[in-house]
């Protein structure tokens, strides 16, 4: 019993305090998402004067055009539908390429997901390329657009896109009140600040009670002694 606790109370505890920690950085990110919400858009010059990692999750105004090369990611669900989230390259008047989150849609037919044609002022929130999906399989991705991909990250969609296209290390959340948006649901983190305080009460919560049940044989075998 003594060799069982200490293998595993250590280990408890650490996921514990794991899922204490996800949950301060998920709430601070919350906190900056919701206070960024309150300013002023930002411009593309105000972009590029600045580096984007300082102002992620700032709303941004921008000119440009779609490039008409969209990615379809797959399996994602709303309010309990499967779906995709369309992911459409962007090419601003400073020659900037932004892949731009046109949000959520279970349309099936390839020609809804043409994107809008000419040029157009869009607004968004700028987020970080952080891998969207997840790929268990490894399938093979299409050869041809709009391309429907399991997982979608910044080395992955330049490697699809080719080289005649550069995207920025950034995606921008499209508003809904924009041009060829669909249903917007991105959230600055999938998982919200509670469930993993939620999931640290629970590994918490199985450590205190192994240390109460070796306790409590622990007694009980000197009580027979």
């Amino acid at each position: 019993m003594t060799c069982f606790v200490i293998f595993f109370l250590p280990i408890l505890l650490y996921l514990g305090y794991w899922q204490i920690s996800r949950g301060f950085e998920k709430k601070s990110i919350w906190e900056t998402y919701t206070n960024n919400k309150t300013l002023p858009p930002l411009s593309e010059k105000e972009l590029l004067n600045n580096k984007a990692e300082h102002l992620l999750y700032r709303s941004i105004m921008i000119k440009g055009s779609y490039v008409d090369r969209s990615f379809l990611l797959d399996n994602r669900t709303y309010r309990k539908e499967k779906g995709f989230e369309v992911f459409t390259p962007f090419e601003s008047e400073n020659q900037k390429v932004y892949l731009i989150n046109r949000g959520w849609t279970n349309a099936k037919e390839k020609f809804v997901f043409i994107a809008p044609e000419g040029s157009h002022q869009l607004e968004g929130i700028l987020s970080p390329f952080k891998k969207y999906g997840l790929d268990l399989s490894k399938q093979k991705n299409q050869d041809s657009f709009p391309m429907v991909v399991q997982e979608l990250t910044h080395s992955l969609a330049s490697s699809l896109l080719g080289e005649s296209i550069n995207i920025e290390n950034i995606v921008i959340q499209l508003s809904a009140a924009s041009r060829g948006s669909f249903e917007p649901i991105w959230g600055p983190t999938e998982m919200k600040t509670s469930r993993h305080w939620g999931y640290a009460a629970q590994w918490l919560g199985l450590a205190l009670a192994l240390l109460c049940l070796y306790v409590y044989f622990g007694f009980k075998q000197s009580w027979k002694k």
